[in-house]
């Protein structure tokens, strides 16, 4: 699968690394902005594990750039969000205040879910956080999954092996308090993205997906 071409690479990776992804910038935002800032927002940084150079996404409102226009343009109060991958809460906090409805988040990296609830919270969203693998088919519904957890929070992954492998707790869907209520998925989980549309004939009650493609992890 080729997404970009030679000649769209030269044009795009320039700007990608100018302010997408910039040392300087980032270093800049570190020492004297600190915490990510968009519209009314805020989210605070309370994270080791974060790149000088993507930091600069959150002084040019580059971080999570496509999920964020997907959300803001298509999510209204008729869905009911489930998220795969919750990260620094700012998906997740989008999609409730676009939706106006609770949210359903699940982050499995250990080192950042303080974090990320504590976002939630100053962000005024409704909502119920599993620090846990979600998982729809029987035979995964108990016991534990293999994930590559580096210092990296932003590359946790089942695929991307630059972290060491950890073991995180499985929960069934059927589990979870009306599951079955929620109609939209909005995956962000390094790749796991393959695993939910492998399995979309055990949650007919999803009408709506979006995801982000990590086309690097299936090449």
């Amino acid at each position: 699968m080729r997404v970009f071409t030679n000649i769209t690479k030269i044009f795009i990776f320039p700007v990608y690394y100018l302010i997408h992804k910039n040392f300087l910038f980032g270093l800049l935002h570190k020492i004297f902005i600190k915490d990510f800032y968009y519209k009314d927002y805020v989210f605070n940084l309370d994270l080791k594990n974060i790149p000088l150079a993507s930091r600069s996404s959150f002084v040019f409102k580059t971080y999570e750039y496509n999920d964020k226009i997907l959300v803001e343009k298509h999510i209204n109060h008729k869905n009911k969000c489930i998220l795969i991958g919750g990260g620094l809460g700012f998906i997740p906090t989008l999609a409730f205040h676009k939706s106006k409805n609770k949210i359903l988040v699940f982050e499995i990296n250990k080192i950042i879910i303080n974090n990320l609830r504590k976002n939630l919270i100053q962000n005024n969203c409704e909502f119920t956080l599993f620090n846990n693998n979600l998982v729809l088919q029987k035979e995964r519904e108990t016991g534990k999954s293999n994930y590559f957890i580096s210092e990296n929070f932003l590359s946790t992954s089942q695929y991307d092996k630059k972290g060491k492998i950890k073991k995180v707790d499985n929960i069934h869907s059927k589990k979870i308090f009306n599951f079955k209520k929620f109609n939209t998925l909005i995956i962000d989980g390094e790749g796991v993205e393959e695993y939910f549309l492998n399995n979309l004939n055990k949650i007919n009650h999803i009408h709506h997906i979006i995801f982000e493609l990590h086309n690097n992890l299936f090449n």
